[in-house]
C-alpha cells in the first residue's frame, strides 16, 4: 500500500513541477523516470483535455455531447479528429456517414503489391486486415476496442461507426438517448452503455465520467464498475481482498496523505484512483520486474505546459 501511495503522490509532483516549467528530469523514481504513466487526476491528461478544449462547445445538443464522447473514447487518437476539424468540422449525429468517409480517406491504403507479396498464404480477410494496419494509424492502443461483427475482416472503424449510428440515431431502436435522459442514476447510465456488444466496464466509465465533466455534474464518487486494468492494480496491492474492498482502503488512504494532491479545490475522486490509477499501478507493478530503458521518458508535449480546462465543479469548494 505504501509504494502505491508514494506512486500516486510522485505522479502528481511530476505533473506540478511540468505545469511550474521546471526543466527535467522531474523525479527520482526509475520507472516514473523512464514510462509513461496517465496523471494522478484523469482530467489532466492530455486526451481528456482535447475533449475538455475542443470536442465539448458550448450550447452543443446533449445528444451530440455524449455521442462525441462514445465515439471518441473509441478511437482516442487525437490526431484523427484533429483532421476532422481541419476537414469538415465536429461531428454531429447527422453528419456520421461524412465522418466515415473522412476518416477513410485520412487512413488511407497501402499499395496492394507490397502486401500481396507476401500474401501467398494469406486469407483475402487476413489481407484487408493487413492493408488496413499498414496505413496511417487510426486506433489509439490506450483501450481495447472491439468490432462489432463476427464476421473475420470486418473493418474495426466502420463497425464503431455503425454502432455510433445506432445509439445515437433519432427513432433508432437502439437510441440510447430517452432512457439516457430519464436515468436517475449513475448505474442506470452505465448499464446503458454496457449492455452494448464490445463496450466493456472500462470504456462505459470513460464515457460515463466524460458526461459528468460537461455537464458540470459532480458524481464521480457516486459510482464505480473496475475496469479490468484497475482489477489487476488492486490485486497487486491485495491479492486475497476484493477489488472494491480494496479501492475504498486506498480512497481513504489516498485521501488522508499529507500531501495528498489537489487541482485547486479537489482531491483524486473515486474515478481517479478505483479506475485510473489502480490500472496504472498494475503497469507500475509489472514494470518492477523487468529491465529498465537506458533512456528517461520524453513526453509527447513537452515545454511549458497550458493551464488545464478543468469541469465547472473543479473550482467550486466542496469539501
Amino acid at each position: 500500500m505504501n509504494d502505491f501511495l508514494e506512486f500516486v503522490a510522485e505522479r502528481h509532483r511530476i505533473w506540478e513541477q511540468r505545469q511550474a516549467g521546471l526543466p527535467g528530469p522531474w523525479t527520482d523514481d526509475p520507472i516514473l523516470a523512464c514510462r509513461k504513466f496517465t496523471n494522478t487526476f484523469r482530467v489532466l491528461d492530455p486526451g481528456t483535455q482535447f475533449l475538455l478544449t475542443d470536442l465539448f462547445e458550448p450550447g452543443l445538443d446533449p445528444r451530440d455531447t455524449l455521442m462525441r464522447a462514445f465515439l471518441y473514447r473509441h478511437t482516442g487518437r487525437v490526431e484523427t479528429w484533429e483532421y476532422l476539424g481541419l476537414t469538415m468540422g465536429y461531428p454531429t449525429v447527422d453528419n456520421l456517414e461524412d465522418v466515415r468517409a473522412a476518416w477513410h480517406s485520412y487512413r488511407g491504403e497501402v499499395k496492394e503489391k507490397r502486401i500481396l507479396e507476401k500474401s501467398h498464404s494469406y486469407t483475402a480477410h487476413k489481407i484487408e486486415r493487413t492493408k488496413r494496419e499498414s496505413a496511417r494509424p487510426f486506433f489509439t492502443g490506450a483501450y481495447l476496442v472491439f468490432p462489432q461483427s463476427d464476421t473475420p475482416g470486418t473493418d474495426k472503424l466502420d463497425s464503431i461507426i455503425d454502432l455510433t449510428k445506432r445509439l445515437f440515431t433519432p427513432g433508432s431502436p437502439d437510441d440510447i438517448m430517452p432512457a439516457w435522459e430519464r436515468a436517475t442514476s449513475q448505474a442506470k447510465r452505465f448499464h446503458l452503455l454496457r449492455q452494448n456488444k464490445g463496450v466493456g466496464d472500462f470504456m462505459s466509465m470513460q464515457v460515463l465520467t466524460d458526461w459528468g465533466y460537461q455537464c458540470g455534474e459532480d458524481r464521480e464518487d457516486e459510482f464505480l464498475v473496475p475496469g479490468p486494468g484497475s482489477i489487476k492494480g488492486a490485486k497487486a496491492i491485495d491479492p486475497n481482498a476484493r477489488t472494491m474492498d480494496v479501492v475504498n482502503r486506498v480512497v481513504k488512504a489516498v485521501r488522508e496523505l499529507p500531501d495528498c494532491p489537489r487541482v485547486g479545490y479537489r482531491v483524486p475522486s473515486l474515478m481517479d484512483i478505483g479506475s485510473n490509477l489502480l490500472c496504472e499501478w498494475s503497469k507500475y507493478s509489472r514494470y518492477k520486474g523487468q529491465p529498465l530503458p537506458t533512456k528517461t521518458y520524453n513526453p509527447a508535449h513537452p515545454g511549458v505546459q497550458p493551464d488545464p480546462v478543468l469541469p465547472s465543479y473543479y473550482t467550486e469548494d466542496l469539501l
